[in-house]
């Protein structure tokens, strides 16, 4: 009996260790902002200020694979703060998860009013 314990210990770490094969992939997004310099947080993580590159994780379309909150922080009193959202990749999805190029905030506009995001647009 006492080498049954061990022996089935070891096949259990060993069967758990298995796993798929999955491919990684990213892309980049470009981000900046008037005015410049503007605090980006994405999904809750200060990543530095803009103008900015920042690499998301994709699926092999260029969709996120998680919902993705990106999020612009004004320095100064006076402007807004900026959110977007991204929802996860699903199968029927029209295109609302696909990882853009750019994102612009204009933080000087108000969400009220429209906000100040651009995406995808020079």
């Amino acid at each position: 009996m006492k080498r049954i314990v061990p022996l089935f210990a070891v096949s259990v770490l060993l069967c758990a260790c298995e796993s798929e094969d999955k491919d990684i992939y990213s892309r980049q997004i470009q981000i900046d902002s008037n005015p410049a310099g503007t605090t980006i947080v994405i999904d809750g993580l200060r990543l530095g200020k803009t103008p900015m590159s920042v690499g998301v994780e994709t699926n092999d379309a260029g969709c996120f694979v998680r919902k993705t909150v990106v999020t612009a922080i004004p320095s100064d009193t006076g402007l807004h703060t900026q959110v977007v959202t991204f929802p996860a990749f699903r199968m029927d999805d029209d295109g609302k998860s696909a990882v853009p190029e750019k994102i612009f905030f204009d933080l000087t506009k108000s969400p009220s009013e429209g906000g100040g995001v651009i995406i995808n647009e020079d």
